[in-house]
């Protein structure tokens, strides 16, 4: 039967740090310098077309874990629902990636960028290597980093730093949706109502709900954090173009 069969498995356990996990990352981090080292060399079309497969690709994989959890009787709507932003931006991802906007991509890349690439060093996944709960989790959180990278350095859709507050809006308003769901099912989505199993930054942060106030707070550091190569790309920028202006004017004097 499929079901003793490894892949369809949802018994094995997943240790942090393992090296299933440092394999991740290891793939994960060849595909981001592979992605880097690709987007100068398409043209807008090519660029868009794959971004488009890949949103597409990213929404397949969420769809095709749940149904694998339905089909095997597995789905439970308290832990299984595509609710968690990760799932949610990738179950999206083709609407949200099919036309480049810098507005929406604002908030998209502070959200992956803050909140994603934690995942990717603190990992929770739905099992260990070789279920398809592992890959699942890799291919959703390690693709909407590359995703995001790719859209930011195609299309050169810098974010602003008025973004920050207005990711920080739409995470408390996506909070505020989560509540009902969590309390009416019993769940613990976006680890609002526990801790996550696996060792997480929110070990650091205090008890319930204490954790939740400080990760709040902490929001808005991680998402300057995610802000700063930006920051730092632009300041550059303008240094140069300041330095070449001026020996512009220097020269015609």
């Amino acid at each position: 039967m499929l079901s003793d069969q490894a892949f369809f498995s949802s018994d094995i356990s997943f240790t942090s740090y393992s090296s299933s996990h440092l394999g991740a990352v290891v793939v994960f981090i060849v595909c981001l310098l592979g992605i880097v080292k690709l987007v100068p060399r398409l043209d807008d079309h090519q660029n868009l077309l794959l971004t488009r497969s890949a949103s597409v690709f990213l929404s397949l994989t969420v769809l095709i874990w749940t149904a694998v959890h339905i089909a095997f009787g597995r789905f439970d709507a308290a832990v299984n629902l595509p609710v968690s932003i990760c799932n949610l931006l990738a179950l999206f991802a083709p609407l949200l990636f099919w036309q480049p906007n810098r507005r929406r991509f604002e908030v998209i890349y502070f959200f992956v960028l803050s909140g994603t690439l934690q995942a990717i060093i603190t990992p929770d996944p739905d099992g260990g290597f070789p279920s398809y709960g592992f890959f699942k989790y890799w291919l959703v959180h390690c693709g909407l980093v590359v995703v995001v990278v790719h859209h930011l350095l195609a299309f050169k859709l810098y974010p602003h730093a008025k973004g920050i507050l207005r990711t920080f809006i739409w995470m408390n308003i996506y909070i505020l949706c989560l509540i009902p769901i969590n309390i009416g099912l019993e769940a613990n989505y976006f680890y609002m109502m526990n801790k996550p199993v696996n060792p997480s930054l929110l070990d650091f942060f205090g008890p319930w709900p204490i954790y939740i106030l400080v990760t709040e707070c902490l929001a808005m550091i991680f998402f300057a954090i995610a802000y700063l190569p930006i920051f730092l790309t632009r300041k550059q920028r303008l240094k140069v173009a300041t330095i070449v202006a001026t020996e512009k004017r220097n020269f015609k004097s």
